[in-house]
């Protein structure tokens, strides 16, 4: 692999939207949404086309034409079922509707945990218990890469401060 390849894998570019351009590393008729990684052509390495999904195949105006995915219920409704078959279930939506949208890889599985009940976040994560996220996570996770995507767990930990978040440091 060269020094090129091995350094266009560990970025990945945002795909464009009504206000913002196409970036030129993306290929034309590529799905658009969170992230575009090229691929290694020549090492059978295949492009990630990624979209933030855990709780829906999201559609923040990249592809105008698609009427929608589905809306899942927020993962700490999903922690508050106990019920890692329905985590699994979930997972399994999000796998089949990424890949029918053109998506190999989707930013999902929250597992952060609910520790500060003043976090906006707190949606995106199933509980307070790290055992009984890792547990619904795990099976999301499973029914997302049984559909043949990628799913990448997000937000570990310490993701609990909106305030800010996008100001420069100084």
């Amino acid at each position: 692999m060269t020094d090129e390849e091995r350094f266009a894998l560990i970025i990945s570019v945002i795909g464009a939207t009504r206000f913002t351009a196409r970036d030129r590393r993306i290929p034309e008729g590529v799905a658009m949404s969170a992230g575009y990684t090229p691929g290694v052509p020549r090492l059978g390495v295949p492009a990630l086309q990624s979209s933030d999904a855990s709780m829906g195949i999201t559609n923040p105006g990249y592809r105008p034409d698609d009427p929608g995915a589905t809306a899942l219920p927020a993962s700490i409704v999903v922690g508050a079922s106990f019920n890692p078959r329905l985590a699994r279930e979930g997972g399994v939506v999000l796998g089949r509707e990424a890949r029918i949208r053109g998506f190999n890889a989707v930013l999902a599985g929250g597992i952060n945990l609910a520790r500060d009940p003043r976090n906006g976040r707190n949606f995106e994560y199933y509980s307070e218990d790290p055992y009984h996220s890792a547990v619904l996570g795990a099976e999301a996770v499973n029914g997302i890469q049984g559909q043949g995507v990628i799913s990448t767990l997000k937000h570990f930990t310490l993701n609990c401060n909106e305030t800010n978040r996008g100001a420069p440091r100084v």
